[in-house]
C-alpha cells in the first residue's frame, strides 16, 4: 500500500507498507529518509470525510482510519511543541522551524511586537539567504520573507530588517533555526491546536489545546478564557461533543460543552486535550491513557460474550512517552550511535547586547512561570485557599486539604470512592500560606 506524506515544505515523500499496517510504521519509515530519531514529536494528518482535520493513531491499522482510495495522503507536521532547547537534532530543529514559517504565515502564530517581528524575519533572511551581501535585489527579498508576516510591509520595517540581517554576519544555518525558534517559543499561543466548536450557547467559538492549558477564544479570535489543565476536574467524549468539567477561581465547579461537526472531530478535541496534558504535565504515560480502547460493532457483539476480547479493538489515545521521557530516551539513542547532541552555539560576538537582555529576561521569566506552577500545584483544588495536606486512599491523589477530606465521599480528579485519607507532611518549601 503507498503513502504520500507532504512535508511542512510542501515537498512529498512515499512509502509502501502493508495495507494491514499501524499508523505508527508509515511515520517510522518517514522520520527513517528524514534522519530523524526525535518522532515523537510529530504525527501524521488528513481529512476526514466532513474536512476535519484528524491525527493519525500510530496505534491503530491505517485502514481503519482513512478511507478512500490508494495512495493515502498524509501531511506530517509537528505534534507536540516543545522548546528548543530540547531539540536534541539539526534535522528535527529544521522540520520545526519550516512548520513555524508555515504557522507564521497563514496566521495560526501572530507576532505582536514589532521588534520581535524583526527579529524574526532577520534570523530568516540568515537562514534563507546567508550572509548579507551587496546584492542590488536584497530589499526585495526582504520583502518576500515579510510577506504574510505583517499587513504593514513598510519601507521603514524593511530597512530595519537589512540592519537586523548585517548583525547576523557568520551567524550558521543552524544557529539561526534555533535563535529563530527561541524567539518564536516566546508567543503566547506557541504550541496551541485550535479545534472549531459550538459551546452550550450555539456562538462559535475556538478551543485552543496547548502545554499549559485550554484557552477559548470568540468567533474574532478574541480570547476570553483559560483552563489550566490542574484545574479540570473531568473530560467526557459524547458522540459529537467534548462536555469538560473544570474548577473557577472561587473553587465552584462550571461546565463547559462543546459541539463538533462530527463524533471524529469530538474524538479529536478530547484525544487532543488528553495526549497534551500526559504529554507535557505527567512524569509519564498513565495506564489509563496508554491502555483505553473502544470497540467497532464488531467488537461491541464480541465483548457480550467476552469482556476481555481484542476483537475490532482500536486504542484511543496515541502518546506512549512524555515529554521528559522522549528527551532522555533520545540522547541515550544519539550516544548509543556516538551521535552528541548538541545545542548550537553561538559565540559571544555574533550575539548583540539586546539579544543578550532578551535572553536573561526571557529565561527569568520561565523560572518565574514555573516556580508559580509549583506553587499552584501545592494549593487545595476543592477551595483554593489551603495547602494540600492527605492523600485520597485508594486512588492516591493529593489535590485537597485536611478539611476539604473530610467532606469528601469521592476523588474529585478520578471520582474513586474514599476509602481512608492519609496525612502527608510536605517539605517546608512546597507549604501554602494560609
Amino acid at each position: 500500500m503507498r503513502c504520500q506524506i507532504t512535508q511542512p515544505n510542501s515537498v512529498v515523500l512515499e512509502v509502501d507498507v502493508d495495507p494491514k499496517s499501524n499508523g505508527q510504521e508509515v511515520l517510522e519509515k518517514v522520520c527513517q529518509q528524514l534522519g530523524i530519531v526525535e518522532q515523537d514529536y510529530f504525527g501524521l494528518q488528513f481529512h476526514g470525510a466532513k474536512g476535519e482535520l484528524l491525527w493519525l493513531n500510530g496505534r491503530n491499522p491505517i485502514c481503519k482510519q482513512v478511507t478512500g482510495p490508494v495512495p493515502y495522503r498524509f501531511q506530517l507536521r509537528v505534534k507536540f511543541y516543545v522548546q528548543p532547547h530540547l531539540l536534541l537534532q539539526e534535522e528535527c530543529r529544521h522540520l520545526f522551524y519550516q512548520q513555524v514559517i508555515q504557522e507564521l504565515r497563514c496566521g495560526k502564530l501572530q507576532i505582536t511586537d514589532e521588534a520581535q517581528l524583526v527579529r524574526i524575519v532577520s534570523l530568516c533572511a540568515q537562514i534563507e539567504l546567508g550572509d548579507q551581501t551587496d546584492n542590488p535585489m536584497l530589499l526585495q527579498l526582504y520583502e518576500k520573507i515579510l510577506e504574510g508576516l505583517t499587513p504593514d510591509l513598510s519601507s521603514d520595517l524593511v530597512r530595519e530588517v537589512a540592519i537586523g540581517h548585517e548583525s547576523l554576519m557568520r551567524v550558521t544555518k543552524a544557529q539561526a533555526e534555533y535563535r529563530m525558534l527561541q524567539e518564536v517559543s516566546m508567543i503566547q499561543n506557541y504550541g496551541t491546536e485550535y479545534h472549531e466548536a459550538k459551546n452550550m450557547s450555539g456562538n462559535t467559538v475556538s478551543v485552543g489545546v496547548g502545554p499549559e492549558g485550554i484557552f477559548l477564544y470568540d468567533l474574532n479570535n478574541e480570547f476570553f478564557e483559560k483552563l489550566e489543565y490542574s484545574m479540570v476536574m473531568k473530560a467526557i467524549h459524547d458522540r459529537n461533543k467534548v462536555i469538560l468539567e473544570a474548577y473557577n477561581d472561587e473553587g465552584e465547579t462550571n461546565k463547559y460543552e462543546f459541539k463538533l461537526v462530527s463524533s471524529r472531530a469530538a474524538n479529536a478535541l478530547y484525544r487532543c486535550i488528553t495526549e497534551m496534558h500526559s504529554f507535557f504535565r505527567c512524569d509519564t504515560v498513565h495506564d489509563e491513557v496508554s491502555l483505553q480502547v473502544s470497540h467497532d460493532l464488531k467488537g461491541m457483539l464480541a465483548s457480550i460474550f467476552s469482556d476481555n476480547t481484542a476483537s475490532g479493538q482500536n486504542y484511543v489515545f496515541d502518546v506512549k512517552q512524555t515529554c521528559k521521557e522522549v528527551y532522555d530516551s533520545t540522547r541515550r539513542k544519539l550516544l548509543k550511535q556516538q551521535q552528541v547532541p548538541m545545542t548550537p552555539s553561538v559565540s559571544q560576538e555574533d550575539i548583540s547586547q539586546d539579544d543578550k537582555e532578551n535572553s536573561e529576561q526571557h529565561q527569568v521569566q520561565m523560572l518565574k512561570e514555573k516556580l508559580e506552577t509549583i506553587k499552584d500545584s501545592f494549593v487545595c483544588k476543592v477551595c483554593m485557599d489551603n495547602g494540600i495536606s492527605t492523600v485520597l486512599c485508594p486512588c492516591g491523589h493529593m489535590v485537597c486539604c485536611n478539611d476539604c477530606a473530610a467532606q469528601l465521599a469521592e476523588c474529585p480528579l478520578c471520582r474513586t470512592s474514599i476509602q481512608t485519607v492519609q496525612n502527608v507532611f510536605l517539605p517546608t518549601a512546597f507549604s501554602v500560606k494560609t
